[in-house]
Order: C-alpha cells, then structure tokens, then sequence
C-alpha cells in the first residue's frame, strides 16, 4: 500500500512540475515600453509605425519604427529590422524558478542625419504596450546600420538557447524572430 502511495505521489508531483515549466510570454513591463516624454515626436522625419526600406543596399533591408529619442547629438529613430516579415528580437528569461520569457525587440537607434535614401514602404498600427526594448544599438552612417542588419541576420543563424535554459550560461544565445502580428493593434 505505502509503495502504490509512494508512485501516486511521485506521479503527481512531475505532473504539477511540468505544469510550472510552461514559459510563456510576460507582458511588457512599463519600463521596457518606449517613453516619448518631453519629445515632440511630430518634429522627427518619420511616424511611429511606418516600415522603411533603405536603398543602396543588395539585399532588401527594412525595418520599423518604433521609438523615438533625443539627446545633445539630435534626434534618434528606433527602428526594428525585418527578415521575410519577422522582428529581430530575444527572449529573456524572467524569474529563476517558474521562468517565463520577456519578448523584447532589438532596436537600432539611427541618427536624424544618417536616416537618408529610404522609402516608406507602409504604416502598421502597432500597439505601443506590446513593444518591449531589449537590445539598442546607435548607428550614426548607413555602414553601421547595415551593420547591425547583417548582424543581426548572422546571429538569428545559431540555435537559440530555450529561455529556461541556460540561466547560468555565459553566453546563451537569445536573439530569434518574432512574427509582425505579436505587435499590432
């Protein structure tokens, strides 16, 4: 009888495990949101959730607006690059035990004065909560945000560490796609 007690309790200790092991997506905290406070948005060359492509390069690159900066070296576009209609964007973990992922996307902040030979491909009303910064990076020339594009590309290429995985690894591999959708109205 004990042994029977003892399999019954077993079982259904790694059933309710495997019930908290589901790492599903967080809502964005407030503070990973973008934040246009004090900025007059309406004076920068292009508008929250337009799509751009950037001429002057072989392969289609594009990317979408999605914040806004400025600071003593002018103003800053925040823009998410695109591949085949996917964000470049990570998941990072969140809590150690019972892990769940934050969706962030990788933002590359390009220069007012660097922002030249593009064309708005369209607009995409996009939720502005459900826009979550992880990565930034400053690109002040078109070389460097053709840099982070290519980037960005090669290390979407490497197998993604899962989100409750690798909490103590050093270099966990993060970075992945996200579809459009995951950010629209």
């Amino acid at each position: 009888m004990t042994r029977i007690a003892f399999i019954l309790t077993i079982g259904l200790l790694i059933s309710s495990c495997n019930n908290m092991t589901t790492n599903s997506s967080e809502s964005i905290p407030e503070m990973m949101q973008p934040n246009w406070t004090g900025l007059e948005i309406e004076s920068f060359p292009v508008k929250f959730g337009q799509v751009l492509k950037f001429n002057g390069f072989s392969a289609e690159m594009s990317a979408i607006v999605l914040d806004f900066n400025e600071d003593e070296n002018g103003q800053w576009i925040g823009v998410c690059f695109i591949d085949q209609n996917r964000l470049f964007g990570r998941q990072i973990p969140s809590g150690m035990i019972n892990t769940k992922c934050l969706d962030l996307l990788d933002l590359t902040y390009i220069q007012r004065d660097a922002l030249i030979d593009f064309e708005v491909l369209e607009i995409i009303a996009v939720n502005k909560t459900k826009v979550g910064i992880g990565s930034q990076s400053p690109a002040t020339n078109f070389s460097e945000i053709k840099r982070d594009f290519d980037r960005g590309i090669e290390q979407r290429k490497k197998e993604q560490t899962l989100c409750d995985k690798g909490l103590s690894d050093l270099n966990p591999v993060r970075e992945c796609y996200f579809d459009i959708k995951k950010i629209k109205n």
